[in-house]
């Protein structure tokens, strides 16, 4: 199997932490390229909120994910690897399962839970997601 780019979610938990490593790792091996995303989210339906607003809370999440994508960034920078960070809009399952049927990455490196893992669920319910509607190799990294 020729691995040339590795798709790796992460929301900065210590399990997408660990995944960072492996991805880095299985890059250098297969001189794979490596894009980093992190999904945010922000509903407006769930608060009262004037229009204005909105795009002001829309901002402030993608400043978040992209804050969050600094800690990856680190572990990347300067180690030899081709890689990009990716802060995309929408549910973090519905996402990488597109970018998955997309068919643009030849292998998930991804936590087994994160930040909103929910204690004594084998996997998280990204995580869980992922498996269950894509066909291509995932490495869940514990």
């Amino acid at each position: 199997m020729k691995i040339e780019k590795i798709l790796l979610p992460f929301d900065g938990s210590v399990h997408s932490i660990n995944a960072c490593s492996y991805a880095l790792n299985l890059a250098k091996l297969h001189k794979a390229q490596v894009t980093i995303i992190n999904c945010y989210e922000w509903n407006a339906s769930i608060l009262e909120v004037p229009s204005p607003l909105i795009k002001d809370l829309e901002a402030t999440s993608e400043r978040h994910a992209r804050d969050i994508l600094k800690t990856a960034e680190e572990i990347f920078a300067d180690r030899g690897v081709e890689y990009q960070l990716k802060a995309v809009y929408g549910s973090p399952g519905v996402v990488l399962t597109n970018l998955a049927k997309q068919k643009e990455y030849d292998l998930i490196v991804m936590g087994s839970h994160g930040h909103s893992d929910i204690a004594g669920l084998f996997l998280g319910s990204v995580t869980h997601k992922v498996l269950n509607t894509i066909y291509c190799p995932v490495l869940v990294v514990p």
